[in-house]
């Protein structure tokens, strides 16, 4: 009976977390694609590679949807648990709250697992990989320069064209035009035409062609000159600026990079606390579905019956899991200026987690604030008699 019941509380809430989890998932997937696409527009890359790049951002996103996910679907499958009453079969049976709540917080502390492991490996690795990748796609001139059917400008005043290109990278059709200059720009066009990459620069060499030149000297305009060539290499070096060199910001860093960078990591050691403090950001994460869960469980769990719903704890529920959550970031960022606050990051879930399970054991705070109430006005007027 217990283990067929914890299997049941476990995928009751289960499935709502799978699909809360997709949804949320695919709204913040769907802002991060609409932000690369000036990689698939501007940068003359595929969709296959288009994808791959917003899959590589995906386990960032995971982070803070899993929580949220979890702390929804707990407030699902326990509403939806009371509505049919089951909830009051359960405890008409004998069974504890704590038993109730066990293979939800069991749920949790999985999701907690994961979550952790996508913090200090996999989120850090994919973006990494996406840093470097942009990196390399947004230095690829070639690729921005050489777009098939498409008038492409990949620097001002230069407009290429190319027909069709061929898997082995052969171009067929090709139309270079050179506005740079006013008083002289040049057109090129030529039949095909290929790249090779000699080490320090580009080369774009055509074959049977010509080249347009038209001299302007004020108003007036001389006669276009006409040049055929059977082979002319234009070099592509003077479009390629230089690149200031390829640094990891901290999420792109391993835990022990930011705990311990490297000595001659420059960009490391001038954001050392920020570094520092990002490290247990990414630690502290892994608490937090635990404590939504225990807030979701503390808002319904220990209700009372009634007819009029309880929309008002669930109410409670989100806002309170909400300023957790506010809360939570604004340590975090406080810390990166004072790393003394960095305790404070991990106290922030573990009290949340603790008032809650106090309150799912049924401890009434109302009582204790009554008497405390009660002692201290008892030795407020002790001291009116005494003087």
């Amino acid at each position: 009976m217990p283990t067929s019941l914890s299997r049941y509380l476990f995928l009751q809430t289960l499935a709502p977390f799978l699909v809360a989890s997709f949804v949320l998932t695919g709204i913040i997937w769907l802002t991060q694609a609409l932000r690369m696409l000036d990689v698939l527009i501007t940068q003359g890359q595929t969709l296959l590679t288009f994808f791959q790049l917003t899959a590589l951002a995906l386990p960032s996103t995971l982070i803070v949807v899993l929580p949220v996910s979890l702390f929804c679907a707990v407030l699902y499958a326990l509403h939806k648990l009371i509505g049919d009453s089951e909830i009051v079969v359960m405890f008409s049976a004998g069974i504890s709250r704590a038993r109730l709540a066990l293979p939800i917080v069991a749920l949790s502390v999985l999701t907690s697992l994961l979550i952790l492991s996508f913090s200090i490996y996999v989120a850090p690795s994919g973006m990494r990989e996406l840093r470097s990748r942009l990196y390399e796609i947004r230095g690829d001139v070639a690729t921005a320069m050489i777009r098939e059917g498409t008038f492409s400008n990949p620097a001002p005043g230069l407009t290429v064209y190319v027909r069709e290109r061929d898997n082995d990278g052969t171009t067929r059709g090709i139309l270079v035009h050179d506005g740079r200059n006013l008083q002289e720009p040049i057109t090129y066009m030529a039949e095909t035409g290929s790249l090779i990459d000699r080490g320090d620069g580009l080369l774009f060499v055509m074959f049977n062609g010509s080249i347009q030149r038209v001299s302007r000297q004020g108003e007036a305009t001389s006669p276009a000159t006409v040049l055929y060539f059977d082979k002319y290499t234009y070099d592509l070096s003077q479009y390629m600026q230089d690149r200031p060199p390829l640094t990891y910001e901290s999420r792109e860093r391993y835990l022990h990079e930011l705990l311990d960078p490297a000595p001659d990591d420059e960009y490391a050691q001038r954001n050392r606390k920020k570094f520092f403090a990002d490290a247990h950001e990414r630690i502290v994460e892994g608490f937090y579905p635990v404590a939504l869960t225990l807030i979701a469980l503390a808002a319904l769990l220990p209700a009372p019956f009634s007819r009029r719903g309880y929309a008002s704890r669930l109410a409670i529920a989100a806002a309170l899991a909400l300023g957790l959550r506010i809360a939570g970031f604004a340590i975090a960022n406080a810390a990166v200026q004072d790393l003394r606050i960095v305790p404070l990051m991990y106290m922030l879930p573990a009290a949340a987690s603790a008032i809650s399970i106090a309150f799912i054991s049924g401890v009434r705070f109302d009582r204790w604030w009554l008497a405390a109430k009660r002692t201290a006005l008892g030795l407020a007027g002790r001291g009116g008699l005494a003087q």
